[in-house]
C-alpha cells in the first residue's frame, strides 16, 4: 500500500482550519477543550479578534510543563496589540460545568471526544453545548472510513481512543446534538487522500456547530461553583493600556527625532548657534534655519501643515506638529492634542517654554563642539 503523506502535516491542517473560523466569526472568547500540549492556543493568540482565550485540559502536569509556550514574546512588549488579550489555563474536564466558561463564544475540540469514555461523552454535550452554549462549536475526529488507507491501523489510531466513528455514526451524533440544543451543522474535513480514494471521505472529519438563536440564560451560574483549577493567567501587553501606549508614543518620538537628528548630522549642517528670536519665530509659525541652509528636516502632515527645525545651543528644535505628522506617530496618539498631553506629562523628552516642540540633542554624547 502507498504511503500517504499528508501536506502540511494533519494537525496543522485542522488547527488552520479552527484559526480561519476564529477570524470569520471574530470570536471574543475562545476555549480550546483538551488543548493538551497549548500548541492550537500558541496560534491563536495571534488572533486580533480574541481578548480572552481559554484552555482546559485533564493533565495537570502536561499543563504545568507546557504552559509557558503561552508567555508573551520580548517582541509582544516591544509591538503590543491593538485589543486586549488574557489567557488562562485550567485543570479540569469539557464534560463538568464551570460558571467561568459560560461568556466562550467559540469552543474547539480538536481530537478530544474520541478520548472520552461513555459516560463522559453522554455528558458532553450538555456541558458543551447545553450550558457553554457557544456561537460556534468546532469538533474533529478521525474517520474510521479512512482507516484502511493508513498501514499498520488494526483497530485504532491511538492506543487511547475508546472509539472511532465512521462518517455516518459521528454525522448523525452531531446532528442529534444540533437538533437538541439549536445549533445548524456543516460537516468537512482534513486530509484527502490518494487519488481513486475519494469514497473514503478525509482522514479527519470535522463538525461545525453554529448556533441558530440568542445565547441562553443561566440563572444558576452566580451560584455555580468553579471546579477547575486555575493553573497560569497571563495578561498581553496591549496598547487599550494607557501607560503602554504612552510608552510607545514616545519611543516613537524619540526615534523620529533621532532620524532628524541623524539627518542633519549627515547633511554635514552648519553648527553654528542661533539667536533666540530666530527659535521664537519657529514656535510661532514660520521658523527659519540660519542663512537659509537646508539645515532641516521637514515631516509632511496629511493637511501639508510643516515646520524648520532649528538649532540652539546644542539642541534640536522639532516642532511638535512635525512630529505629529509621523505616520506611527498619528495613528498611536490619534490628535495632536492627545499627542502634546502625552509630551507634558514625561520626563522622557524635553518641550519648549511653549511646548510646541520637542527639545533634542543635536550632537552624539562626548561631541558637543
Amino acid at each position: 500500500m502507498e504511503t500517504i503523506t499528508f501536506t502540511p502535516p494533519l494537525y496543522k491542517q485542522r488547527y488552520q482550519l479552527v484559526l480561519e473560523l476564529v477570524e470569520k466569526y471574530k470570536a471574543r472568547k475562545v476555549a480550546d477543550l483538551g488543548c493538551a500540549e497549548c500548541t492550537l492556543l500558541t496560534r491563536l493568540k495571534f488572533c486580533s479578534c480574541i481578548e480572552v482565550l481559554v484552555g482546559v485540559d485533564t493533565d495537570l502536569e502536561l499543563l504545568k510543563e507546557k504552559m509557558y509556550r503561552l508567555s508573551p514574546l520580548p517582541c509582544e512588549y516591544l509591538q503590543p496589540r491593538a485589543s486586549m488579550l488574557t489567557v488562562r489555563l485550567y485543570h479540569g474536564s469539557a464534560t463538568v460545568k464551570d460558571s467561568r466558561m459560560l461568556d466562550c463564544d467559540f469552543v474547539s475540540c480538536i481530537e478530544l471526544i474520541e478520548h472520552l469514555d461513555q459516560p463522559e461523552l453522554e455528558r458532553f454535550p450538555e456541558v458543551v453545548f447545553g450550558y457553554m452554549n457557544p456561537a460556534v462549536v468546532v469538533i474533529t475526529t478521525p474517520n474510521a472510513d479512512f482507516n484502511p488507507l493508513l498501514p499498520g491501523i488494526m483497530q485504532f489510531r491511538h492506543w487511547d481512543h475508546r472509539f472511532e466513528w465512521s462518517r455516518a455514526e459521528f454525522q448523525t451524533w452531531s446532528l442529534k446534538i444540533g437538533s437538541k440544543y439549536g445549533y445548524r451543522v456543516e460537516f468537512t474535513g482534513v486530509g484527502k487522500g490518494l487519488p481513486g480514494t475519494e469514497q473514503f471521505g478525509f482522514c479527519t472529519q470535522i463538525s461545525i456547530f453554529l448556533r441558530e438563536f440568542s445565547k441562553t440564560t443561566h440563572r444558576e451560574a452566580k451560584n455555580s461553583e468553579t471546579v477547575y483549577k486555575l493553573v497560569y493567567e497571563v495578561v498581553y501587553p496591549s496598547l487599550k493600556d494607557k501607560k503602554i501606549l504612552q510608552d510607545i508614543v514616545l519611543n516613537e518620538v524619540i526615534y523620529a527625532a533621532e532620524c532628524v537628528r541623524r539627518h542633519l548630522i549627515n547633511s554635514h549642517c552648519d553648527e553654528k548657534g542661533q539667536e533666540a528670536e530666530n527659535c521664537s519665530q519657529n514656535e510661532n509659525k514660520s521658523v527659519q534655519t540660519e542663512d537659509g541652509k537646508p539645515a532641516e528636516t521637514r515631516f509632511k502632515s496629511k493637511n501639508n501643515e510643516r515646520l524648520k527645525v532649528c538649532r540652539i545651543d546644542g539642541k534640536l528644535h522639532i516642532p511638535v506638529i512635525n512630529l505629529f505628522s509621523v505616520p506611527k506617530v498619528q495613528q498611536l496618539s490619534g490628535s495632536l492634542q492627545r499627542l502634546q498631553e502625552i509630551l507634558q506629562a514625561t520626563d522622557r523628552v524635553v518641550l519648549s517654554a511653549c511646548g510646541s516642540s520637542v527639545l533634542y540633542p543635536a550632537f552624539d554624547n562626548g561631541n558637543d563642539d
